[in-house]
């Protein structure tokens, strides 16, 4: 009688879990029945160290649920953080004070959103928004410190007139 193919014997030839069956024999019991009639006693690799099968639902590795979702960082936050570290890089330059208060004020914002988002179930990233709040902030103050010395040094350039002959003999003395 000629072998019908069957799928099952596919699956059980590519998946190295399943111990090789010997061509011409038939199952007559389960796994551990076919490992002796093999002669090789091959383990699961799912098998935890106690030597158990990890209960359905659960990962191999760890032993943990993998039904349970993994908790996402707020994009809100995330965006907070990026415009208050760009708020205060551009308030730390001085030249950049228009946009570091332009940064600092919708860092602001996204921090505030930020940690109100990190706070929901399944989400994190309130100390990133808290982090991106505090940039902010300082990266505001700081442009606009730029912007009220760039204004008061437009209307009375008397007051940089110092500063600046120092600066040039500074630049004098350095040696080439």
């Amino acid at each position: 009688m000629a072998h019908s193919y069957d799928s099952h014997d596919v699956e059980r030839q590519t998946d190295p879990r399943q111990a090789r069956r010997q061509p011409g024999s038939t199952r007559t019991g389960g796994p551990e029945h076919e490992a002796q009639h093999t002669g090789s006693s091959q383990l699961d690799p799912r098998q935890t160290e106690t030597g158990r099968q990890p209960d359905e639902g659960t990962s191999w590795t760890t032993g943990t649920p993998t039904d349970m979702p993994r908790a996402k960082t707020s994009p809100l936050a995330v965006s907070g953080l990026v415009l208050g570290l760009l708020a205060l890089l551009c308030g730390l330059s001085g030249v950049l004070a228009p946009l570091a208060i332009v940064f600092g004020i919708v860092g602001i914002v996204l921090g505030i959103m930020g940690r109100k988002d990190g706070m929901q179930r399944h989400r994190t990233g309130k100390s990133v928004a808290t982090a991106g709040l505090i940039m902010s902030i300082i990266g505001l103050v700081l442009g606009v410190l730029a912007g009220i010395a760039f204004i008061v040094g437009a209307m009375n350039p008397d007051l940089f007139i110092p500063a600046q002959q120092q600066f040039g003999d500074m630049m004098t003395r350095v040696p080439s």
